[in-house]
């Protein structure tokens, strides 16, 4: 997994300070931008004016399986009722755990009308968010534009992919080059040098990579969207 020694690394996260895809984006556009889906088996109280509000909200029941969230950037996910087609008992708090292993892009926020077992914390901690479903409007509205901002900032996005490569056993130094490669690919519009780079990486860390350049981020910053 190493490198050329004349490789030369030269932009690292800090360059994009001042290039980002938020850059120019008001919030009506990134609600009009960034699909959500909701997993509730019951009605959700807050979509109507969610939709009102201008964002672009998906309602399922449930879902068959974990491929039917993989259009979505934003996930609300309820804990109790739901899951069921994936053979866990732990409900919503099982989903939210399938999302995070096989998308782990997508921000996911945890809601419940009411109080679960101890036994789901392990999964539920691994939520970007954990609210109670009755909260206000108002703090829906903040808490999922929280949500869409952290989707389309490729600073954000880049900080939790390192340590999920970092984690998954790739060296500090080829993900330093992974970050130079990164940089100039939201720099240059075009991820096909990162892609390269990414398959001298593990099966793990090529399938991070991938899902990055699926996610809305970099349709955002490609201006696919």
């Amino acid at each position: 997994m190493g490198f050329p020694s004349f490789f030369f690394i030269k932009y690292k996260l800090s360059d994009l300070v001042e290039v980002t895809a938020l850059q120019n984006m008001t919030i009506a556009e990134l609600r009009n931008k960034v699909e959500i889906l909701v997993i509730d088996d019951q009605d959700f109280a807050a979509e109507e004016y969610l939709i009102k509000n201008g964002f672009r909200i998906v309602h399922k029941r449930d879902i068959d399986n974990i491929r039917d969230v993989s259009a979505y950037a934003v996930v609300l996910c309820d804990i109790r009722g739901v899951g069921k087609n994936l053979g866990s008992t732990k409900e919503g708090a099982f989903v939210i755990k399938e999302i995070k292993a096989h998308y782990p892009a997508k921000q996911v926020i945890a809601y419940t009308g009411s109080s679960y077992d101890p036994a789901y914390n392990e999964y539920m901690n691994l939520a970007d968010a954990v609210i109670s479903k009755g909260i206000s409007i108002e703090d829906w509205t903040a808490l999922v534009d929280e949500q869409i901002q952290k989707a389309v900032d490729p600073i954000y996005q880049w900080e939790r992919l390192r340590k999920h490569l970092l984690e998954c056993g790739v060296s500090t130094a080829y993900v330093a080059k992974l970050e130079d490669k990164y940089v100039r690919a939201i720099k240059a519009k075009n991820f096909e040098d990162l892609t390269k780079l990414a398959d001298g990486t593990n099966d793990k860390a090529r399938g991070l990579i991938a899902d990055f350049t699926a996610s809305v981020c970099a349709k955002v910053i490609l201006g696919s969207i």
